[in-house]
């Protein structure tokens, strides 16, 4: 399974990032995403929100924790998909879950300006996160062309 490689920009693909907290990787994506005019200045406060009511944590078969942070379409300005990958896992809570925590490694943070390719968009990633061995490659990239051959 391939993405499309325009949802995808080099300064939106972090790798092996040394940051603390959901918080700290949020308002950096935030940083990234709002500097070349992804989202608007309510996409911050919003993907916090959403996160907290609707947890985007999962616990792969491959060992792998990772998170799909979203929100809705009105604080999208163009679609895009950020990465960002981290030297040690933050907590995220489990999807579907008010107590289960995972280790998040990876986070695929979504930009959808419509509702509809939010859920083809999860359906993709979840093929995606099926594959173990892409999976493990991704976390492996240090760099934007090494992710978009693996992704692309």
């Amino acid at each position: 399974m391939k993405l499309d490689k325009k949802l995808f920009s080099e300064q939106v693909l972090l790798f092996h990032q040394d940051l603390k907290t959901q918080d700290e990787v949020f308002e950096d994506l935030n940083k990234k995403l709002l500097a070349k005019g992804v989202v608007n200045d309510e996409f911050l406060d919003a993907v916090k929100k959403r996160e907290i009511k609707f947890p985007t944590g999962l616990q792969l078969e491959s060992g792998f924790g990772v998170a799909i942070p979203h929100t809705d379409p009105q604080f999208v300005n163009e679609n895009q998909i950020g990465f960002m990958s981290l030297d040690n896992p933050i907590q995220f809570r489990q999807m579907g879950s008010d107590t289960e925590k995972v280790q998040v490694k990876m986070v695929f943070i979504l930009c959808l300006k419509e509702a509809h390719k939010q859920l083809d968009m999860l359906q993709n990633l979840m093929t995606l996160f099926g594959d173990s061995e892409q999976i493990e490659q991704l976390y492996k990239c240090k760099s934007p062309d090494e992710f978009l051959k693996i992704i692309c």
